[in-house]
């Protein structure tokens, strides 16, 4: 039976979606009681009605979104995993851990990627769709807007538990969970139907950013993909594009904490934005430089062809 769901996508697909179906209800129950006892049940069915202003609220909506990540993406994929281990043992690259020399390259490899990724921010938050697609631009608008709320609501705080808390909640979880189900697991079912590695990555890419609904950062987080899947199929380690998304995570998390905390006044989401084109194509020169470095650091033995 599990030798079947190893080889068989479209029984991986079923079986994840069930996984999902189940952990989501079941951890909904267990997120709703926690929240009732710290916080009790009145406050909690507030939020559910959608009241999120006090302190309590926005807890309450940090827990569910850490549970919501983990019954989306962390518990499907590994329960997978377990389940094929004996015929897949690596299946999604999580038995090797990058090297000294490939932990370097990964940190300089985020930090080279700032300004390009800076300036495809800018470029893409101010998108304009022709006037005959206006309903749909107000529409993506609204998600933006959404989002964008949410993220100010969780961020806003100058506790170091909160700070910690959204370490927790806004990097470190969506870091495991998403590269989990885009790189380790999207990346293998694509395989099965291109064998070009580039395609490959191009298309988790356009998903892996599709995913977020935010359509005016559509670009950036499209390019963190191909970033981030050239790094973990050129270490063939998971643990290197976890690395890499936890890093990118958790310094926005970071750089907010430290506005809000000292009440300096600038736009977190406005830093280290830059217009000068050089630096722009040095960034991309550089990117691609350390991802080719990768490359050439590749074994032949392979966990993802």
């Amino acid at each position: 039976m599990f030798k079947k769901l190893s080889e068989t996508t479209y029984l991986q697909i079923i079986f994840i979606g069930l996984v999902i179906l189940i952990g989501t209800i079941a951890l909904m129950f267990i997120g709703f009681g926690i929240s009732a006892m710290m916080y009790g049940t009145e406050t909690t069915m507030g939020v559910f009605q959608g009241y999120t202003t006090t302190p309590e609220e926005i807890s309450i909506l940090k827990l569910f979104q850490f549970l919501n990540q983990i019954s989306l993406f962390v518990i499907p994929v590994l329960t997978l995993v377990y389940f094929i281990k004996n015929d897949k043992p690596n299946f999604i690259c999580l038995n090797k851990v990058p090297n000294t020399q490939q932990f370097i390259a990964i940190i300089t490899l985020y930090l080279v990627s700032i300004p390009l990724i800076q300036y495809s921010m800018q470029l893409n938050s101010n998108m304009q769709l022709p006037d005959s697609m206006h309903a749909i631009q107000e529409w993506m608008q609204e998600k933006e807007n959404i989002a964008a709320d949410l993220t100010n609501k969780f961020m806003q705080t100058k506790e170091t538990s909160s700070y910690l808390v959204n370490l927790l909640v806004m990097a470190l979880a969506p870091a495991i969970g998403e590269e989990l189900l885009f790189r380790g697991l999207l990346t293998r079912w694509i395989a099965k139907l291109t064998k070009n590695i580039h395609i490959n990555i191009i298309i988790t890419s356009v998903i892996f950013s599709a995913f977020h609904l935010q359509f005016f950062g559509f670009i950036p987080r499209f390019l963190l993909g191909i970033i981030l899947g050239y790094t973990y199929y050129y270490t063939q380690s998971l643990w290197s594009s976890i690395l890499l998304h936890f890093v990118n995570n958790a310094v926005t998390v970071t750089i907010f904490f430290y506005i809000y905390k000292n009440n300096i006044g600038v736009k977190p989401e406005e830093v280290g934005t830059i217009d000068n084109l050089i630096i722009v194509f040095i960034s991309g020169f550089a990117i691609v430089g350390i991802i080719l470095w990768m490359k050439k650091q590749l074994q032949s033995t392979k966990c993802i062809e």
